[in-house]
């Protein structure tokens, strides 16, 4: 089996690499851009940005080799000035002559000109190196672990996030949660240590920081945990943004991750004294949420005065 037929297409998957049909590499060679005109059938301005391309690599779709193709790509706006509502996906895309790309696409068939339709289009990002050694890394962990059915293989897929956390974006960690959402209820807690581990270490890249953060936050919510488990969870968020290497995660991680795990919905809130026993580690947190003020942060302060 070629690469490119290693990675499954799996419908709803957290990861792009799986939910889509096709991901490609591109190299843009030239743009021509239509005047904008009014259409009156959709009320807008539109206009056809015509695109000479090459294909470079197929990582996932049908295995084909490298070569140039024409594509018309349809743009709406309102005016000039505004793109207020969304339009079409290339509405909203500025591409650029000579630069190389990364499309995931839902396109049908073997045209790499078909895959790049404004309907079919997932998501169009720069290509790098890093990021094709990075699909590589996913087809590697997909042919020798997958399916991830057992202890041992998620243990494998954990050792590998953790080998390659200083060159791996999200795009990887979302892959490796995926794959690692097959055994998170029958191993919750060890997954959540290897996954906080990952996370917590030094030289972890922040893009696959957020999506782990991500990840547990979303399983948690979609397990409807215990509150036993939910003091687990956001005493490991705490632990984090504890940590000067959270500073720029904080917003989300104060306003979303621990605000819900701490006042879960049509329920009490966790009990601080539970989450934060000691007085030190009250205060400690005091100053971080007050230092990403918000009506949230504020709600959660409150919290850690209470009498535990």
């Amino acid at each position: 089996m070629s690469d490119s037929q290693v990675l499954p297409l799996e419908a709803g998957s957290r990861s792009e690499l799986l939910s889509t049909r096709n991901v490609f590499a591109i190299q843009v060679l030239s743009l021509a851009a239509s005047a904008w005109k009014m259409d009156e059938s959709i009320g807008l301005e539109a206009r056809t940005l015509t695109m000479n391309a090459r294909l470079l690599q197929v990582f996932k779709g049908p295995d084909r080799p490298a070569v140039d193709f024409r594509v018309a790509l349809p743009q709406r706006r309102e005016d000039a000035l505004t793109i207020s509502d969304f339009h079409g996906f290339w509405s909203h895309r500025e591409v650029e002559v000579g630069r190389q790309y990364i499309a995931f696409s839902n396109g049908a068939g073997n045209d790499p000109a078909a895959w790049m339709e404004d309907s079919v289009m997932v998501e169009l990002a720069p290509a790098t190196p890093a990021t094709a050694t990075e699909i590589a890394l996913a087809v590697d962990v997909e042919r020798r672990f997958a399916p991830v059915n057992s202890r041992e293989k998620a243990v494998e897929v954990l050792k590998t996030l953790f080998a390659n956390r200083d060159t791996v974006s999200g795009l990887f960690g979302r892959y490796a949660c995926a794959r690692l959402s097959t055994q998170y209820e029958a191993y919750e807690d060890p997954l959540q240590a290897g996954l906080m581990r990952v996370v917590m270490t030094d030289g972890s890249t922040e893009s696959l920081r957020e999506s782990l953060i991500e990840y547990l936050y979303d399983e948690s919510a979609e397990h409807e945990p215990s509150q036993d488990k939910a003091i687990k969870l956001a005493q490991r968020f705490i632990a984090w943004a504890r940590q000067p290497e959270a500073a720029t995660m904080l917003d989300r991680l104060i306003d979303v991750h621990l605000y819900n795990l701490i006042f879960p919905p049509d329920e009490p809130a966790l009990p601080v004294g539970k989450v934060v026993p000691a007085s030190v580690d009250r205060t400690a947190l005091q100053k971080i949420f007050a230092s990403h003020l918000s009506p949230r942060s504020s709600e959660l302060i409150a919290w850690l005065t209470t009498k535990p």
